[in-house]
């Protein structure tokens, strides 16, 4: 299988779409996998070229308003005149993400997809819709620094008297296992799709969440927002180090 993975974020580095992109090509170890950004116009020969020398294609993008990014509309327009004049016949397989708690908030775009592939004449894949996407990506910082810390603390430890306090053991524990359980529904549904891919099948579209019960995740969502409108909605870009300025400037020249 010789896949095209299409990271659609609007941003030019950094994202929960590249995030997501970056762990389904890490499942997919001995197939050859090209990783193509798909943020704005300027991408868009790259990702046409991409898609006529490859077995199958992943679009890899955030739900804006239910939807589809208005980009990457513009650029399955263009794409579906070159399958149908070309004959193209790679399957298409789409990774939804946004930043409510349900995954199933991503079907309207998904659907979108599906019908996209319909009119081009290409089989579609299935995908995964994953909710929380904004917050699995802070987790995705989050939690190497704590693991990082309690490792720290582990090394001193052992340096300086050759052994180490089992509560270190067992944070060092806990704080992985956590990690892993806020993951679990994305990491699952992501090796399913996966799997299928592999094996150039359609796979089941399935809808996942990061595994924070609503009743926590809403209030959380909610200081996030109060604190981002604090920051004049830059507060995420710094705490990811994600590039606003580019984001703004592709704004500006597709409009």
């Amino acid at each position: 299988m010789n896949l095209l993975l299409l990271t659609a974020s609007p941003k030019k580095k950094g994202g929960a779409s590249r995030l997501f992109a970056r762990l389904l090509r890490g499942m997919l170890w001995g197939h050859r996998v090209t990783v193509c950004p798909l943020s704005g116009r300027s991408d868009f020969a790259a990702a046409l070229a991409g898609m006529a020398q490859s077995d199958g294609v992943c679009l890899s993008f955030p739900l804006y308003v239910d939807g589809l990014p208005s980009h990457v509309i513009e650029f399955l327009t263009l794409a579906e005149g070159r399958c149908q004049e070309e004959g193209w016949s790679c399957p298409l397989y789409g990774l939804a993400n946004n930043g409510f708690v349900e995954g199933r908030q991503n079907e309207p775009a998904l659907l979108q997809l599906q019908a996209w592939c319909q009119r081009a004449g290409l089989p579609w894949g299935g995908g995964v819709g994953i909710g929380g996407g904004t917050m699995l990506l802070a987790l995705r910082i989050v939690f190497p620094i704590l693991l990082a810390v309690t490792l720290a603390g582990i090394l001193v430890s052992l340096l300086e008297s050759g052994q180490v306090p089992a509560g270190l053991w067992r944070a060092l524990a806990e704080q992985a296992l956590i990690g892993l359980f806020l993951f679990s529904g994305a990491l699952y549904c992501l090796g399913r799709l996966a799997g299928a891919i592999r094996r150039g099948t359609a796979a089941q579209t399935r809808y996942t969440r990061v595994m924070v019960p609503s009743f926590l995740f809403i209030p959380i969502a909610d200081l996030f927002m109060v604190l981002s409108a604090l920051f004049q909605g830059s507060l995420l870009f710094l705490l990811l180090g994600e590039d606003k300025a580019a984001l703004f400037d592709d704004d500006h020249r597709r409009s």
